[in-house]
């Protein structure tokens, strides 16, 4: 008797040394905020060679109309060979506008590596030869491709984990079409003197593969105005990757479906001085198979 009285003894203190190691390793939100910002790193961390795509834009408006557009992209992450295995790479991503009123419309996104630096975004607009910053508030805001998503937006992916700090509110199973998709679900607050477009997040990030799948914005007064969902996901190079996406305006009611298609790697790579803002103006997607 005494003999299983010291089994269980042990038994149980073996269990709390455990249970105590494992709580020291848990995951916190900003873990997986800064994992699902690693993979946002377009081509990936380890890859240098770059990444071309299409992207169609379907944007349904609450009075009726509808409008589309087709862009042209080439994405590349700058692998520095020396960099902290901490810190971040340096991304660029520019979106050709193909066909219609925007031919030739050019949206450039640069994401630095310092975390003390913003991303910079331009515009070309090829009917004036003219390359504008989107440096202010009112810049930012405007519609990307008419869509529900604003330029600051599409720069705000990579940008999150400066600007807010998270917590893990629960785990659960979101389903995506025909698959169910274990995640994480934070709570993003912005950090102190950070100016941010949304006063509170909840993020669904793939617990797998630490993407985002489901975001929700919303107001200081608590009110939810944007709504962000992965429809469906595709896979590329044996990693998963959003392929439709279906964003929401809540407070006009305009919806926009974005599908990702084509995913491709460029052969040779990408020059660095494609994703010069300088050079916006000659970027020819012919070149590139467009």
């Amino acid at each position: 008797m005494n003999s299983i009285r010291h089994t269980l003894k042990a038994a149980a203190a073996i269990a709390i040394v455990v249970c105590a190691a494992t709580a020291a390793f848990a995951v916190t939100g900003d873990d997986v905020l800064n994992r699902m910002q690693d993979t946002f790193s377009i081509g990936g961390a380890d890859s240098g060679e770059g990444i071309l795509l299409s992207i169609a834009v379907v944007n349904q408006y609450a009075s009726g109309i509808t409008t589309d557009y087709n862009l042209a992209v080439a994405a590349e992450t700058v692998v520095d060979p020396n960099r902290p295995a901490d810190a971040d790479e340096t991304s660029h991503a520019l979106m050709y506008f193909v066909g219609g009123d925007d031919e030739g419309m050019i949206f450039l996104l640069s994401t630095p590596e310092a975390k003390s630096e913003k991303s910079r975004m331009w515009l070309y607009i090829s009917s004036f030869g003219l390359t504008k910053e989107l440096v202010s508030d009112e810049d930012q805001s405007g519609n990307f491709a008419g869509s529900t998503l604003t330029y600051a937006d599409i720069a705000g992916a990579s940008d999150m984990r400066d600007d807010y700090s998270a917590t893990i509110l629960r785990e659960e199973t979101l389903t995506l079409g025909s698959e169910e998709r274990p995640v994480w679900v934070l709570e993003l607050t912005p950090r102190a003197g950070v100016d941010v477009e949304y006063a509170r997040v909840v993020l669904w990030v793939d617990k797998a593969e630490n993407l985002f799948l489901r975001l929700e914005g919303y107001d200081a007064s608590g009110v939810e105005t944007k709504e962000i969902l992965v429809a469906s996901l595709g896979t590329f190079e044996e990693r998963r990757i959003p392929e439709v996406m279906v964003g929401r305006d809540l407070q006009t009611g305009d919806v926009s479906t974005i599908t990702l298609s084509g995913m491709r790697r460029p052969a040779g790579g990408l020059a660095e001085s494609v994703f010069d803002s300088a050079n916006l103006g000659s970027f020819a997607p012919g070149t590139y198979g467009f």
